[in-house]
């Protein structure tokens, strides 16, 4: 048989010429060969040795790392390059099996008819279902391309494939892909994750190299994509991928470095060992790549090896545990790094794993509050810097440790010191963004935020972090594209849904967000966060009824006072029952939750309508920094800042008022506060008019937000703000009132109709 058909390609076997896409190119004599081989051999399978004697002549003529590459190239050209491989199958410990249900073979008239056709289109693949296909035409081959095609041919017999790329050509950026675990019953999935993730880890102490985070690395496990468009997606030069076979007490490690743009290998290695040389082994790899890429070998490892390969394993379960960012995740994370320093208590990969998913736990779980305060993760923290207190994963969780605890300075420079000694660190990056962020600082907070999505482009959260740096300095649309952009990529990441909810309720498709912050609850029902942000989310809909329900099921299901007082007192608010609003907010602040500072700030506001006094000892307690000669805000002082103003207006404290409302006046200018983060709810402009007593000016801020559908936390304007009082019995006032709460029930029923519509 001289025809075939893979896909779609044609290829003339007695020629060695395939043709694809209206072209035809010669098939080197060397991948001739093997496919003619594969063809007269179909179903079977092949082991190397029988491939090397059949296709090289002689067991001495080739290695095993030569039947890779050769086997590697041909599913290049026959264009079988998506995993799993449909044509050109491995089959583990024992070799290839040439698919003949994947590929059709042509009699000699099928194919002419077929080359004859005459048009630059190339054959659809082949699908008995679709016979249709075929009348597609082909450009004929004229006899200069015959003639072209020959001399080609001839080169090739003489190289039998291209040079793969000279290391001057090649970038420095790479990834490693999760290495397969091609154990006959595998069940290896952690020993070869833990194998790829440790050759990261190494790879990334290289001041010379651009390492993918393991986090966007393996997010393509099991991915059918061509290295290319995997390339293309992390935005890497070259792709390290592998396999992994165990059996005994012996390993067998296939790793193959390939440039991503043209798809060639650059080199294919096979490592036969002895079980207690694998860290030898990765270390050794990690190297190969190294010295391809830069011609340097790596620095020395900052933390020692595991005591045992279990152990890694146990810790790389716990990693990508932690990937998926939701309260049962996190406590699986937890007891993974538990299991793993059981068997080495010393181990500083496990104790910084522990701390990190001890503090995600806790972010996911109930309120911290009056002695639940205590940080857990001290004791791993502490026992972590006495053995490595210079290794970069240390200091980063230093920073952690020093941000979480109210310390921005000192976390800043951990994190700074932990990038010295390991640029390629994502998190690290990661977290200096968030805290310049936090520290207002949202311009200087970008640059690095953007070099953690670069090297990490697959964690969502980082996207989250940026995407917030971005709504702050006014680059709304930025953020929100990046938002949905990294939904699309990675659907199940609940933070990603829960943060643009947040965004589309301050742009006023409630509907929409509250789709979202359903969605994110779904994706991490076990978290009482989650859980809390769907009880407040009906009242942005104005429906009070389903957020009772919802309180009350909260109530039920966690056991976290803080949030259960705090959806009490916001429905106390949104039914206007002020004096059971104040006596909810004053449970929550009892609680002692020290690094809570909405809470007070509602409740000084509400003091504020009557009692200025009690207003001012609260925020005198909490917000120090307002009663200094010169003070100085960030955007999340805003509201106790409009309070404390109001009521030293009220005192007749005109000297105090005057210079925190200078400073009020300037940090509204220049913060974008219809869209502003966490405690800027948009209306702030208006609030500065009112201060300053210009109502027709507050009346015309407030319209304007109207206008553009502005709904965030939008009930109580007639009754939250005493500055506004003045207003408030207006005709003017009430309309815009009539207008905003008009936009509300719109989005309430659009949100009914788009439930109902999922249901059907």
């Amino acid at each position: 048989m001289q025809w075939i058909a893979i896909k779609n390609r044609v290829i003339d076997l007695g020629a060695g010429l395939i043709h694809d896409q209206g072209e035809a190119r010669p098939l080197p004599p060397r991948l001739l060969s093997l496919l003619q081989h594969f063809v007269n051999h179909p179903d079977t399978v092949i082991a190397r040795d029988d491939l090397i004697e059949a296709v090289w002549g002689h067991l001495e003529a080739a290695s095993d790392d030569s039947v890779n590459v050769a086997v590697s190239s041909l599913r290049q050209a026959i264009g079988d390059t998506r995993r799993p491989h449909r044509v050109l199958k491995a089959i583990p410990r024992r070799g290839y099996l040439f698919d003949a249900g994947a590929i059709r073979f042509l009699s000699t008239e099928e194919a002419t008819a077929l080359l004859s056709n005459g048009d630059a289109t190339s054959p659809a693949p082949i699908d008995s279902a679709s016979p249709e296909i075929w009348s597609r035409p082909i450009r004929p081959i004229g006899l200069g391309m015959t003639a072209a095609l020959l001399v080609a041919a001839v080169l090739a017999w003489l190289q039998p494939w291209r040079e793969p790329p000279s290391i001057a050509d090649i970038g420095r950026a790479v990834a490693v892909l999760p290495f397969v675990d091609m154990t006959v019953d595998g069940d290896h999935g952690p020993f070869a994750d833990g194998l790829a993730d440790r050759i990261i880890h190494m790879l990334t102490l290289s001041p010379e190299l651009d390492v993918t985070a393991r986090t966007s690395s393996f997010a393509f496990r099991d991915s059918q994509s061509r290295i290319g468009e995997i390339g293309r997606s992390l935005g890497v030069d070259v792709v390290l991928e592998g396999s992994v076979q165990r059996a005994d007490d012996q390993v067998r490690v296939l790793a193959q470095l390939i440039d991503a743009d043209s798809e060639m290998h650059l080199w294919s290695r096979t490592y036969d060992r002895p079980i207690g040389e694998l860290f030898a082994l990765q270390d050794e790899i990690a190297n190969e790549v190294a010295r391809t890429m830069t011609e340097t070998l790596l620095p020395e490892r900052d933390l020692p090896h595991a005591s045992s390969q279990q152990v890694w394993e146990l810790i790389t379960r716990g990693r990508v545990a932690m990937d998926r960012f939701t309260l049962e995740s996190s406590t699986a994370a937890v007891g993974y790094f538990r299991q793993a320093l059981a068997l080495e208590p010393d181990n500083v990969d496990a104790l910084i794993g522990l701390f990190d998913a001890l503090g995600m736990q806790r972010s996911q779980g109930p309120m911290r509050t009056g002695t639940d305060t205590e940080d857990v993760r001290e004791p791993y923290l502490d026992r972590a810097r006495m053995i490595a207190g210079d290794s970069a994963l240390v200091l980063r969780a230093v920073g952690d440790w020093h941000f979480s605890h109210g310390r921005p300075d000192e976390a800043i420079s951990s994190f700074r010191l932990a990038l010295d000694r390991n640029p390629n660190d994502a998190t690290a990056w990661r977290h200096l963004g968030r805290i310049l962020f936090r520290q207002a600082r949202y311009d200087e907070g970008i640059e690095p935020l953007r070099t953690a999505a670069r090297l990490d482009p697959y964690m969502t959260l980082g996207t989250v972090w940026l995407a917030d740096a971005f709504w702050a300095v006014g680059r709304a649309e930025e953020a929100l594209f990046r938002l949905r952009d990294s939904i699309e990529r990675q659907p199940n990441f609940p933070q990603a849904h829960d943060r643009l909810a947040t965004y589309l309720l301050q742009t006023g498709e409630t509907a929409s967000a509250m789709q979202h912050i359903l969605r994110a609850q779904a994706l991490d029902p076990e978290s009482a966060a989650r859980h809390f942000r769907v009880c407040e989310f009906w009242l942005q809909l104005g429906d009070d009824e389903s957020a009772e329900r919802c309180s009350k099921a909260f109530a039920a299901d966690h056991d976290d006072p803080f949030r259960e007082g705090y959806l009490r007192q916001i429905l106390n608010g949104f039914r206007g029952e002020l004096a059971q609003q104040i006596q909810a907010l004053e449970a929550v602040v009892a609680l002692g939750n020290d690094r809570d500072p909405l809470t007070p700030a509602l409740l000084a506001q509400a003091y504020s309508r009557n009692d200025c006094p009690a207003a001012l000892a609260l925020l005198s307690e909490r917000f120090p920094g307002l009663f200094t000669t010169e003070p100085t805000l960030n955007p999340m002082q805003l509201m106790p800042a409009h309070t404390a103003i109001h009521c030293l207006q009220q005192q007749k404290r005109g000297d105090e008022a005057q210079a925190l409302l200078a400073a009020h006046s300037e940090l509204v200018d220049r913060t974008r506060t219809e869209q502003g983060p966490w405690l800027v709810v948009g209306h702030e402009k208006a609030l500065d008019h009112a201060l300053h007593g210009d109502y027709d000016a507050a009346l015309a801020a407030l319209e304007d937000l109207v206008e553009s559908d502005w709904r965030y936390y939008w009930w109580g304007l007639d009754f939250y703000y005493p500055s506004l009082q003045p207003i408030v019995d207006t005709d003017r006032f009430q309309r815009l009132i009539e207008r905003l709460e008009a936009g509300v029930a719109a989005q309430r029923a659009t949100f009914e109709k788009l439930q109902s519509e999922d249901a059907i």
